[in-house]
């Protein structure tokens, strides 16, 4: 690509939004014409509304996106484009819109691929001791569970009760009681809630396969991870796991 991007380009990039690709979408210049550029700004509204419809234009926000890029870099070259524009619909809105935005997922993205293909060299980590935590609690769900869970309750509707509110898993352990349990969200994603009574200080890390969350927990004793992919808990589910940590 020249210096200069047509607007043929650009629509053919967007489009792939639509698509499991892997190529990292947009660069800075895409960006940068469609700043500008009212026609390729219309296919991104259509788009967008495809993504999630009935959803009004998001706001855009530089500070908003830095928080979620990692997770939509990741989602986009281990699942494609479209599960992570639908997973992160307003960062993906706001990409497209800001050169500067675009250029550090650019930079994240040649990362992420680079790490993927072992072309970094090993960091030198003696000098960094991680910080010594002890686990108090685990909780644990075989591969499948949730993807059964939710089939069931796709098939009996409302006669099931709360679909939109799973509690997978409770525990008690050493005077402390700990639960598992997944809520929907509005744009279709799901927020994981890890709970403990009585509250603590510290951590809930959360393996899904071998994706890993962490989550402080809040004064009530619930840690909270949101806007995780909808397709993490369909057919094919892996094994979750989370430790509850404290210092």
């Amino acid at each position: 690509m020249g210096s200069t991007v047509t607007c043929d380009e650009i629509r053919a990039a967007l489009l792939l939004t639509m698509t499991h690709s892997r190529r990292p979408q947009p660069t800075p210049k895409q960006a940068q014409h469609l700043a500008h550029c009212h026609d390729c700004q219309a296919l991104r509204r259509y788009l967008y509304t495809m993504l999630l419809a009935g959803t009004d234009q998001p706001p855009t926000s530089c500070a908003a996106s830095q928080g979620d890029l990692a997770a939509y870099v990741d989602l986009s070259l281990d699942l494609g484009v479209r599960v992570a524009a639908e997973a992160y619909p307003d960062l993906w809105w706001h990409l497209w819109a800001c050169p500067a935005c675009a250029e550090v997922f650019a930079y994240t993205a040649a990362l992420a691929t680079a790490e993927r293909q072992s072309a970094l060299p090993a960091l030198p980590l003696a000098s960094m001791p991680a910080p010594q935590r002890r686990v108090i609690g685990r909780l644990a769900l075989a591969p499948g569970v949730v993807s059964r869970i939710l089939q069931t309750r796709e098939l009996l509707g409302r006669a099931y009760g709360g679909a939109d509110d799973l509690v997978l898993n409770e525990v008690e352990s050493d005077g402390y009681s700990f639960h598992l349990s997944l809520q929907r969200e509005p744009a279709g994603s799901w927020e994981i809630l890890v709970g403990v009574i009585p509250p603590v200080v510290g951590l809930a890390v959360i393996h899904v396969g071998t994706k890993v969350f962490q989550a402080p927990f809040d004064p009530l004793g619930v840690a909270h991870v949101t806007r995780v992919p909808n397709i993490l808990f369909r057919d094919g589910q892996p094994a979750i796991s989370v430790t509850i940590e404290v210092p």
